[in-house]
């Protein structure tokens, strides 16, 4: 089971996450939150990205932080926390309500 961290805690404290930002490419023109690393679940026309897995183990690296991932609103997010913990048993968080809820955040 993938646990979900809500943006009023996750955002508060990003740099005890190693993020990864499993948005598309062109989603990541929109901006990237500093530190994150970017590892594409699906490609711009919609298809699961077939090296996601081995993308991934390429940038993790195990460094005590929690491992987290987002993308824009917590469902990729969340199928993207469940492959690596179904594939290669590393848990991890998925960051509820994704950029959306991290940009809304910022305004308050």
């Amino acid at each position: 089971m993938i646990e979900h961290i809500a943006p009023e805690i996750w955002n508060k404290s990003l740099s005890s996450y190693q993020i990864f930002d499993v948005r598309t490419p062109s989603e990541w023109q929109d901006g990237i939150i500093s530190d994150v690393k970017c590892v594409a679940l699906f490609d711009d026309m919609g298809l699961l990205n077939g090296n996601f897995i081995e993308e991934f183990k390429a940038k993790y690296q195990e460094d005590g932080k929690t491992l987290a991932f987002i993308c824009r609103s917590g469902h990729r997010s969340e199928i993207a926390a469940s492959m690596v913990l179904d594939e290669l048993e590393i848990r991890g968080v998925n960051l509820e309500g994704g950029v959306l809820a991290y940009e809304k955040e910022l305004i308050k």
